[in-house]
Order: C-alpha cells, then structure tokens, then sequence
C-alpha cells in the first residue's frame, strides 16, 4: 500500500523538479554572464526536470484511468481522438485552400479562418501583399549631374589633369 501512486504523491514530486531548476536559474540571473560549464549544467538540470515531469504526467494518467471504469476511458479516449480529428480537418483544409490559391508553404500557417470561404479570401490577401511591385526609392548619386563632363572635357582632364576654361 506504502508503494501505490496516488493522484496527490505525484503532484507533489512535479513541482519539488521544477523548483530545483528555478532555484538554479534565478541563482544565475543575478550573475552577470554564466560560463558555459554553467550553462551545459543548467541545460542538463532542466532536461532532467522536464523528463521526471513526462514520467510524472504519464503516471498521474495512468493512476487517473485506474480510477476510471471501462465506459469513461473509452469517452475520454473518444473525446480526445474527436478532438484530433478536428485539428487534422482544419489542418487540411489549410493545405487545400493554400496550394488552390498557390500561396507558398511557408505561409499556411498564417491562414485564418473558420470556414473554406475565409481561408481562401485571407489566402488571396496575402498573396496581393506578397506580389505588390514595390517601386525603389531613387538613389540620388544616379542620374544626369550638373557639371556633367562630355567624352572630350573628360580625356582632356585624363591627359593634362585639368579642365580647360
């Protein structure tokens, strides 16, 4: 009985991990800049935090379905497998309207939109952004200048350096 999870033993052990490593980040930020052998150990004391908070979750998970009947898991389970229907639909829809519309791949992420309507209309919104000609500001060192020199004025100045009155 001393060795059965319970639901309150692993909420206690997650917060004692992270608080380890806010100990030891909140010690670093009053130093100025930490060596690298201090941030490596750092780095190597938050992975460890997060792996023990994954066990932690999956054993809190595991106690939760110990408690749930047969007829819960499999609603949770259908909950959740809805849910990620759901997503991938959206997720689909995105890639449909995006590669309909050209728009390039790196800029699906940015559709917006409930329904196949909106996504194609913000599709097209970011492709007139994206292919508007924009005209260079002029350069002023470019172009005709006053004292422009003629093909004569300027080897004359190449052979005898100066320019003739």
């Amino acid at each position: 009985m001393a060795d059965e999870l319970t639901t309150e033993a692993i909420a206690e052990e997650a917060p004692a991990a992270a608080d380890v490593v806010a100990d030891e980040t909140a010690a670093t930020e009053t130093e100025a800049k930490p060596d690298a052998g201090e941030l490596d150990r750092l780095r190597a004391a938050l992975a460890k935090a997060n792996k023990e908070a994954e066990k932690n979750r999956l054993r809190l998970k595991e106690v939760d379905d110990a408690k749930l009947s047969e007829i819960e898991k499999a609603q949770r389970d259908a909950a959740e497998a809805a849910q990620e229907l759901t997503n991938l639909r959206r997720d689909s829809l995105r890639q449909k309207v995006a590669l309909d519309a050209g728009l390039p791949a790196k800029w699906v992420g940015r559709l917006q939109g409930d329904s196949e309507e909106d996504l194609a209309a913000d599709a097209a919104s970011i492709l007139a952004d994206l292919n508007k000609t924009r005209k260079p500001a002029p350069d002023p060192s470019q172009g005709p200048r006053a004292n422009a020199l003629t093909e004569d004025e300027q080897l004359y100045e190449s052979i005898y350096g100066k320019r003739k009155a």
